[in-house]
C-alpha cells in the first residue's frame, strides 16, 4: 500500500455485505466512501446507519473510483467473476464473498488478472477460519494430538430452506449446493489439514426442492481423497431440517473429535466406561467472524505477508469445489486441477 493515512472501502452488495460495511466502518485504518446495492430501501437504510458512505445501485461507480483501494464483493454469485475482474483491472485489492466466482474458465480468467497486477491481493469470506474451536481442531492436528489422521467429516447443515427454494438462488440461471456452501467446508478442511486432496467423487439431489423454482441440486455429498490415503467427506444440505450448523469429526489413531449439536467431546479410548472429553472452545462465535477481513485489511495497510486467508487458498478451494461439481455431473472420480 501507498503511505496513505487510510484505506479507502467500497462493498458492492449488502445483505453479507451490510456485515463487512460495518466491519470496515469501524477499523481504525479504513475510510468506507461507498455503499452498492440493486436494492434501493436496503442501501437507504444501510447508508443511514453508516452516512460517511456515498450511496449508489450502479457498481460501475465504485468499480472506477480512482480513490478506491479495496472493494468487498458481495453480490449474487453469477456478478462475482465480472466485479472481481473489473475491480483488479482498475487496481483495487479485492475481498470476495464465496464462491468467488462460477467456473473453470471465470477462475483463470481472476488468475490472470492477479497476475497482470502482482501488487493487488485477492481474499474471501470464509469465515469458519474465525472460530476458536476449529483453531483448536487445527492445533491438535498439527500437534498430532490426535494420532495420525485418517479420515475426517464436515457437514454444512444450512437448516434455511427458504433460501434455496426462493429469491435470487432460485431465479439464477446456475446455482451450486457446492460453490455456496460446500465450499465452507472445504476450505476447513484443506485449512485445519494443512493438505491438499487430489481426487473427489460425488452425488447430488435436488428433493428438498421439489415443486419449487429451484432448479439446481440443494444437496451434495464429496468423497475427498488425498494422496497419503487420508479421506474425506464433505455434505452440504440446503434443506434440511436441522438448526443451521457447521458438524465436524476427525478420526486419528490416538483420539477422535466429533462435534455434532449434541455437544463437543474428544473421545480418547474405545472402552465405554471412559469419561468423554468435553471441549468448550468457542462456537459459532460469529462475533469473531469479521476477523477474516480485518486480518486481510492489516495485511494489506501493514504489509503483512498474508491475511487470514490467503490468496492460494481461496482458489485452492475453488479448484475442489470446481471438481466436485464436475464429478456430480459425470458420476465419475474427478482428479482435482489447482488453477
Amino acid at each position: 500500500m501507498t503511505n496513505q493515512c487510510k484505506i479507502k472501502a467500497a462493498v458492492i452488495g449488502l445483505g453479507v455485505g451490510a456485515h463487512q460495511a460495518r466491519c470496515l466502518s469501524t477499523h481504525p485504518d479504513c475510510e468506507l466512501a461507498w455503499l452498492c446495492d440493486l436494492d434501493g430501501d436496503r442501501l437507504s437504510a444501510l447508508g443511514a446507519e453508516l452516512p460517511e458512505a456515498r450511496l449508489t445501485s450502479l457498481d460501475q461507480d465504485v468499480l472506477s473510483d480512482p480513490d478506491i483501494d479495496l472493494v468487498c464483493v458481495a453480490s449474487y454469485d453469477e456478478a462475482h467473476h465480472c466485479q472481481v475482474v473489473s475491480a483488479l483491472e482498475h487496481g483495487k485489492n479485492v475481498y470476495v464473498e464465496k464462491p468467488m466466482c462460477l467456473s473453470r474458465e471465470e477462475t483463470l480468467h481472476i488468475r490472470s488478472a492477479l497476475r497482470a497486477r502482482p501488487d493487488l491481493r485477492l481474499s474471501s469470506n470464509l469465515v469458519l477460519r474465525t472460530t476458536p474451536l476449529f483453531g483448536r481442531v487445527r492445533s491438535a492436528i498439527q500437534s498430532q494430538e490426535l494420532g495420525e489422521v485418517y479420515h475426517l467429516e464436515a457437514d454444512y447443515l444450512w437448516g434455511r430452506k427458504e433460501k434455496i427454494i426462493s429469491g435470487w438462488r432460485a431465479e439464477a440461471g446456475f446455482y451450486s449446493i457446492i460453490h455456496g456452501a460446500a465450499v465452507h467446508m472445504v476450505d476447513l478442511l484443506l485449512w485445519i489439514t494443512g493438505k491438499r486432496p487430489v481426487t473427489v467423487q460425488a452425488l447430488g439431489s435436488r428433493i428438498a426442492a421439489v415443486g419449487s423454482k429451484q432448479r439446481h441440486n440443494d444437496f451434495a455429498v464429496l468423497l475427498l481423497g488425498f494422496a497419503d490415503q487420508t479421506s474425506a467427506k464433505i455434505s452440504a444440505h440446503g434443506g434440511c431440517v436441522h438448526p443451521h450448523f457447521h458438524a465436524l469429526k476427525v478420526f486419528g489413531t490416538r483420539s477422535t473429535f466429533l462435534h455434532e449439536t449434541s455437544g463437543t467431546v474428544w473421545i480418547d479410548s474405545s472402552d465405554l466406561a471412559q469419561p468423554l472429553r468435553p471441549e468448550h472452545d468457542g462456537y459459532p462465535a460469529k462475533q469473531h467472524r469479521g476477523q477474516a477481513l480485518i486480518s486481510f485489511v492489516d495485511a494489506l495497510f501493514k504489509n503483512k505477508s498474508q491475511a487470514l486467508v490467503p490468496q492460494e487458498d481461496v482458489f485452492a478451494a475453488m479448484s475442489v469445489c470446481l471438481a466436485a461439481e464436475q464429478a456430480v455431473q459425470s458420476g465419475k472420480i474427478v482428479d482435482i486441477e489447482y488453477l
